[in-house]
């Protein structure tokens, strides 16, 4: 059972990588900023520009897009613009604008270019309640609520992940986020090897407060070409960090991996003897035991030739083994169908850390395959992992 459960393990490792994928360069033209608020793309006669890091844009159609009423004040060269409960009023040359009576500074003051007045997106944004982000790799502004913009870089996110950008990837991500550069060598190495498809099923957002949120997340990851990989929908929990005012991805915490294997579950008639179901559960038993004594001569006993990369998993194990002591138990055996030679078990079994560095202890349901060899022995040929929960 515990070489079960640790070769789940395995694959879990790797799937927490499996959903960021690595940095794709394209050289591409140079592009004008592009503005959305509230989803919607706005339309300017002139192109945004950038200023000292600042985006300055043209005010007209960004205050009409945000319900904002518009003054234009020519002789003392002021804009300003009202709704019921916000008054923002700018001068052109300066930095002092008034936000419902209140001076506030800006970083950049509003100019006019091209006989088109243009004003420090951000400040306008903020002023009017919503949240700005800004993508550099697209050249995007994103102008909305709160919870729009959580979902905004989620969408993000994934997009990076599926166009296998890691740079765009990582910019979605909470720079104090410990490990990244290590995180982006490993995924140069999974996407050298794997074509992964990313659907994201269900966001739900949690919580928000002030400059933390946390959003619960399934999403579901297909092999498209590569190696041996497990299909999955998988559920987190995800934390977000409001950093210079933009929201960013923290800490992601699985909670349960579904390998998308429930046919595997379909029953048939047991016709194995008893004498056979007594050697079967013998065989899973010293399996699970000496994984746990940690006794890999006995635990590779319990394996038929044929097993997939079988000397490959060992390996896995006795590093595993050299960083970790665990304990595993099983709740039941279960055995759902056979043939002459082979027979199917399902089974429930807990892995928990005795000893080690941090770890998730979780609880797995998988199918093992066994098939009676020339001697007349019961060996293990196949594991299934039909789900991971982990234990909160």
């Amino acid at each position: 059972m515990k070489k079960r459960l640790l070769i789940a393990l395995t694959v879990v490792m790797a799937l927490s990588f499996s959903s960021t994928q690595v940095f794709a360069k394209v050289e591409a033209a140079v592009q004008p900023t592009k503005v959305f608020v509230d989803g919607d793309p706005i339309a300017f006669t002139v192109d945004p520009l950038n200023e000292k890091g600042t985006t300055l844009v043209q005010f007209k159609p960004v205050f009409e897009k945000l319900g904002l009423t518009i003054v234009w004040d020519q002789a003392a060269q002021t804009v300003t613009g009202t709704t019921y409960n916000l008054a923002v009023q700018l001068t052109i040359g300066s930095k002092t604008v008034l936000v419902n009576g209140e001076k506030k500074q800006l970083a950049v003051a509003p100019k006019i270019v091209n006989s088109v007045t243009m004003i420090p997106l951000r400040f306008v944004g903020e002023a009017s309640g919503r949240d700005v982000s800004w993508d550099g790799r697209t050249k995007t502004v994103f102008i909305a609520s709160t919870n729009d913009q959580i979902l905004h870089v989620i969408a993000q996110n994934l997009s990076y992940a599926q166009s296998e950008d890691v740079e765009g990837y990582v910019s979605t991500l909470d720079p104090a986020t410990p490990g990244i550069e290590q995180m982006a060598l490993q995924l140069a190495q999974i996407n050298a090897a794997y074509d992964l498809n990313y659907v994201l099923d269900n966001v739900e957002i949690l919580s928000v407060k002030q400059d933390k949120a946390a959003v619960k997340l399934t999403q579901t990851t297909t092999k498209v070409s590569g190696p041996e990989f497990g299909n999955n929908k998988t559920d987190t929990n995800t934390s977000l960090n409001k950093v210079n005012g933009e929201w960013k991805l923290a800490t992601t915490k699985i909670l349960k991996i579904d390998y998308l294997n429930q046919d595997l579950l379909k029953e048939s008639k047991i016709t194995l003897s008893e004498d056979d179901q007594k050697q079967v559960i013998a065989v899973l038993e010293k399996n699970r035991l000496s994984g746990e004594k940690e006794d890999l001569e006995a635990l590779k006993s319990t394996f038929d030739a044929a097993y997939p990369d079988l000397d490959a998993r060992m390996g896995q194990l006795t590093q595993l083994f050299a960083a970790y002591d665990f304990k595993t138990a099983v709740s039941d055996y279960k055995f759902i169908g056979n043939t002459v030679d082979e027979v199917k078990v399902y089974s429930i079994g807990t892995l928990t850390k005795v000893k080690g560095p941090e770890f998730a202890d979780y609880k797995g349901e998988s199918i093992d395959t066994l098939k009676k060899n020339k001697a007349g022995e019961w060996k293990i040929i196949k594991s299934d992992t039909i789900s991971v929960e982990y234990i909160q």
